[in-house]
Protein backbone atom coordinates (compact mmCIF):
# COMPACT_ATOMS: atom_id res chain seq x y z
CA UNK A 1 0.00 0.00 0.00
CA UNK A 2 1.29 3.81 -0.75
CA UNK A 3 2.72 6.11 1.82
CA UNK A 4 -0.33 6.69 4.30
CA UNK A 5 0.18 10.47 4.35
CA UNK A 6 -1.11 10.18 0.73
CA UNK A 7 -3.74 7.20 1.35
CA UNK A 8 -6.00 8.56 4.59
CA UNK A 9 -8.58 10.92 3.11
CA UNK A 10 -10.02 11.43 6.92
CA UNK A 11 -10.26 9.54 10.12
CA UNK A 12 -12.75 9.87 13.12
CA UNK A 13 -12.25 8.06 16.83
CA UNK A 14 -15.20 6.61 17.93
CA UNK A 15 -14.31 4.86 20.90
CA UNK A 16 -10.97 6.17 22.68
CA UNK A 17 -7.75 4.20 21.46
CA UNK A 18 -9.78 1.39 20.05
CA UNK A 19 -12.62 2.16 17.52
CA UNK A 20 -11.66 4.11 14.60
CA UNK A 21 -13.82 5.19 10.92
CA UNK A 22 -11.68 5.89 8.15
CA UNK A 23 -11.62 6.83 4.40
CA UNK A 24 -8.86 5.61 2.05
CA UNK A 25 -7.71 7.00 -0.90
CA UNK A 26 -7.05 3.34 -2.69
CA UNK A 27 -9.02 0.25 -3.54
CA UNK A 28 -6.36 -1.62 -2.30
CA UNK A 29 -7.23 -3.42 1.08
CA UNK A 30 -4.69 -2.82 4.35
CA UNK A 31 -2.82 -5.13 5.95
CA UNK A 32 -4.00 -5.87 9.75
CA UNK A 33 -1.10 -5.73 11.93
CA UNK A 34 -0.11 -6.68 15.18
CA UNK A 35 -1.67 -3.34 16.53
CA UNK A 36 -4.41 -2.67 14.69
CA UNK A 37 -7.27 -4.73 13.11
CA UNK A 38 -8.50 -3.32 9.77
CA UNK A 39 -12.31 -4.68 7.98
CA UNK A 40 -14.40 -3.09 5.66
CA UNK A 41 -18.10 -3.82 4.63
CA UNK A 42 -18.13 -2.03 1.47
CA UNK A 43 -18.71 -5.03 -0.76
CA UNK A 44 -20.15 -7.34 2.04
CA UNK A 45 -23.49 -4.57 2.94
CA UNK A 46 -24.37 -3.52 -0.63
CA UNK A 47 -28.11 -1.71 -0.85
CA UNK A 48 -30.34 -3.28 -3.26
CA UNK A 49 -31.37 -0.70 -4.96
CA UNK A 50 -35.09 0.39 -6.66
CA UNK A 51 -33.91 3.12 -9.44
CA UNK A 52 -30.75 4.82 -9.07
CA UNK A 53 -30.66 5.38 -5.42
CA UNK A 54 -27.84 3.87 -3.27
CA UNK A 55 -29.47 3.84 -0.12
CA UNK A 56 -29.20 4.16 3.24
CA UNK A 57 -29.59 0.34 3.75
CA UNK A 58 -31.84 -1.63 5.96
CA UNK A 59 -32.28 -2.10 9.26
CA UNK A 60 -31.59 -5.87 8.87
CA UNK A 61 -28.02 -4.63 7.19
CA UNK A 62 -27.61 -2.18 10.17
CA UNK A 63 -28.47 -5.18 12.87
CA UNK A 64 -25.88 -7.20 11.04
CA UNK A 65 -23.56 -4.64 11.15
CA UNK A 66 -23.71 -3.88 15.48
CA UNK A 67 -23.50 -7.99 15.58
CA UNK A 68 -20.21 -8.02 13.42
CA UNK A 69 -18.64 -5.10 15.40
CA UNK A 70 -19.64 -6.18 18.36
CA UNK A 71 -18.33 -9.39 17.67
CA UNK A 72 -14.77 -7.54 16.63
CA UNK A 73 -14.50 -5.37 20.11
CA UNK A 74 -15.42 -8.52 22.25
CA UNK A 75 -12.56 -11.01 20.47
CA UNK A 76 -9.97 -11.89 22.70
CA UNK A 77 -7.78 -12.45 19.72
CA UNK A 78 -8.92 -8.61 19.09
CA UNK A 79 -8.38 -7.35 22.69
CA UNK A 80 -5.62 -5.08 22.22
CA UNK A 81 -6.28 -3.90 18.89
CA UNK A 82 -7.30 -1.35 17.35
CA UNK A 83 -10.54 -2.11 15.28
CA UNK A 84 -10.54 0.45 11.83
CA UNK A 85 -13.80 -0.09 9.90
CA UNK A 86 -12.36 1.73 6.28
CA UNK A 87 -14.34 2.59 3.20
CA UNK A 88 -12.67 4.40 -0.08
CA UNK A 89 -14.14 7.06 -1.46
CA UNK A 90 -16.75 5.85 -3.49
CA UNK A 91 -19.70 8.22 -2.93
CA UNK A 92 -22.07 5.71 -2.09
CA UNK A 93 -20.09 2.89 -0.50
CA UNK A 94 -18.21 6.16 1.56
CA UNK A 95 -22.26 7.25 2.74
CA UNK A 96 -23.87 3.65 3.96
CA UNK A 97 -20.45 3.31 5.85
CA UNK A 98 -20.79 6.68 7.51
CA UNK A 99 -24.64 5.61 8.54
CA UNK A 100 -23.41 2.14 9.38
CA UNK A 101 -20.92 3.44 11.59
CA UNK A 102 -22.67 6.95 13.04
CA UNK A 103 -25.74 4.18 14.01
CA UNK A 104 -24.12 1.82 15.99
CA UNK A 105 -22.67 4.96 17.33
CA UNK A 106 -26.13 6.08 18.73
CA UNK A 107 -27.50 2.73 19.17
CA UNK A 108 -24.72 0.85 20.87
CA UNK A 109 -22.37 3.12 22.53
CA UNK A 110 -25.08 5.80 23.43
CA UNK A 111 -23.43 8.56 21.68
CA UNK A 112 -24.44 11.44 19.13
CA UNK A 113 -22.27 13.94 16.96
CA UNK A 114 -23.43 16.95 18.01
CA UNK A 115 -23.50 20.06 14.98
CA UNK A 116 -20.25 21.66 16.80
CA UNK A 117 -18.20 17.88 15.63
CA UNK A 118 -18.16 17.10 19.64
CA UNK A 119 -20.08 14.28 21.02
CA UNK A 120 -22.73 14.01 23.88
CA UNK A 121 -23.90 11.03 25.63
CA UNK A 122 -27.19 10.43 24.92
CA UNK A 123 -29.89 9.51 27.85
Amino acid sequence: MEDSSEVLVCAAEYMKDRLYFVTLRTSGRPRSTANTHYFSVDDELVYENFYADFGPLNLAMLCRYCHKLNKKLKSLSLAKKKIVHYTTLDPQKRANAAFLIASYSCLVLGEATTPGGGSQTLG
